[in-house]
């Protein structure tokens, strides 16, 4: 079973008053920050809605000043067993290995045994010359313009079985004869692009400057120093105690979900934690148990837009949000600290649909919206409804806010369009002005005048919420 550090003892239901001490003796800053006097039991319960509506199947923490306030797990981590949940069952954690993979080549530059600004092929020799100008931060901020590879469609679509040949020793490895030929997308550092083929070799040249293998060295390095003794590469070989089994949802039912080797998705997406272990490594960027100030500011710092390196860095309700989310067969994960409060919220699930990624992100927003005493939309069960052609076109038109959208009709399906002319999503009336998807939690709620006119939409997508006029 997972071993609750020092500083995480004692607080599994109620936040501690004073402030706690960092890994290292150094203090954690002050508490400027107070959660409502109610979370806890508002939090408990958003969460059993949760199960009630979704059937959410995971494990969720929710941690102030470094100590839990909710550290809760539900449904089964094997469902032929009938073995549930627990906070200490281990979780695939997908692309949340990011920040992991970012933070070893920081503590190797922090070291002095490479810059970031170094191109990669000081480092990679097997690196195609037309990509020459790439450097290391180009990969870890996905700016690399990497062209796609065939190696980069087996990942999407889970391809990789257990007759796939070993992992991927070099760079050639992950392209088929004469990719490595290819002009890169986009000039190196113009454009983001997310790229989980960047992150892997990211996971090439830590093992090149170290010595040793990726999973080595952040358990030797990384893991071992912070005593995140329930975090590691998953390896099928070996026999894993605690670890929960994945699952997919197929029409609402459901099922094993199928096999990936994720040692192929090395740097990527390879490892598991638990809810304890997350919690430590949060202590640590908070303090210089890993990287020092320097290092972790640069881990931080956006470069494009709102991501900076393995993580992304955005706004949630007024607040300043560090998040990463995560999926890989079976699994989802997400991750969201907001530093000046010392909030740090993780769910992972056990199951694996588009419906249960969006459910996963959309509760870790709301729970921060329980935290910062912000509206939410608490879970409910939705039913379609029948409306007449009129009240359906009243909705139609472009809607603009922060981008824009439109809402059409074909027949008698009414669609998102994102941009507009572009439909990328059905969705389904629950009331005249009332509308759901089905494929991922978005809700739409339009607003008429006095004339019965429609003026504005509300859209609450995945726990966010925005309001759009009607502009056509």
């Amino acid at each position: 079973m997972s071993q609750w550090h020092p500083w995480l003892l004692g607080a599994v239901l109620q936040a501690s008053l004073a402030s706690p001490q960092a890994p290292g003796g150094s203090p954690a800053r002050p508490q400027g920050f107070t959660l409502p006097s109610d979370f806890t039991r508002k939090a408990a319960q958003y969460l059993q809605d949760r199960v009630r509506v979704a059937g959410f199947s995971g494990a969720v923490l929710v941690a102030h000043d470094g100590q839990p306030v909710l550290r809760q797990a539900c449904g089964l981590a094997d469902h032929e067993l009938d073995i549930p949940n627990t906070p200490a069952t281990r979780f695939r954690l997908g692309s949340v290995t990011k920040q992991f993979t970012a933070a070893a080549i920081l503590l190797l530059e922090q070291r002095g045994r490479l810059g970031v600004s170094d191109p990669v092929d000081r480092h990679l020799t097997d690196w195609p010359p037309a990509w020459k100008e790439v450097t290391i931060h180009h990969l870890l901020s996905h700016r690399a313009g990497l062209p796609r590879l065939t190696t980069q469609a087996m990942l999407d679509v889970s391809a990789l079985s257990r007759s796939t040949p070993a992992p991927f020793q070099g760079v050639r490895d992950l392209m088929k004869p004469g990719e490595e030929s290819q002009p890169l997308d986009s000039k190196p550092g113009e454009k983001f692009a997310y790229s989980n083929i960047g992150y892997i070799v990211l996971g090439m040249v830590i093992e090149k400057v170290s010595g040793k293998t990726f999973c080595s060295f952040l358990a030797e390095d990384v893991f071992q120093p912070l005593e995140m003794t329930d975090t590691g590469c998953e390896d099928p070989t070996v026999l894993l105690k605690q670890r929960a089994r994945g699952y997919t949802r197929l029409e609402g039912s459901l099922a094993n979900a199928g096999y990936v080797d994720v040692r192929f998705t090395g740097a990527a997406r390879a490892l598991y934690s638990t809810l304890d272990d997350l919690l430590v490594s949060n202590h640590a960027l908070d303090s210089d148990a890993l990287l020092n100030s320097v290092e972790r500011e640069r881990l931080f710092t956006p470069v494009t837009g709102d991501h900076a390196c393995g993580w992304w860095i955005q706004s949630r309700f007024g607040h300043k949000v560090q998040w990463h989310g995560g999926n890989v067969s079976g699994f989802v994960a997400h991750i969201a600290r907001y530093p000046a409060e010392h909030l740090f919220i993780v769910v992972l699930s056990n199951v694996w649909s588009n419906r249960d990624r969006s459910q996963v992100r959309a509760m870790a927003n709301e729970l921060s919206a329980i935290a910062f005493g912000e509206p939410h939309e608490p879970p409910r069960e939705r039913k379609e409804i029948a409306l007449d052609s009129q009240l359906l076109d009243a909705c139609v038109g472009e809607y603009t806010g922060k981008d824009t959208f439109a809402i059409a009709r074909e027949g008698q399906r009414m669609m998102l369009q994102f941009p507009p002319g572009q439909s990328v999503m059905e969705l389904f009336p629950e009331s005249p002005t009332q509308f759901f998807a089905k494929v991922k939690e978005y809700y739409l709620d339009f607003e008429k005048d006095e004339t019965g006119k429609v003026t504005h939409v509300v859209v609450v997508n995945e726990g966010e919420t925005d309001r759009w006029m009607k502009s056509r």
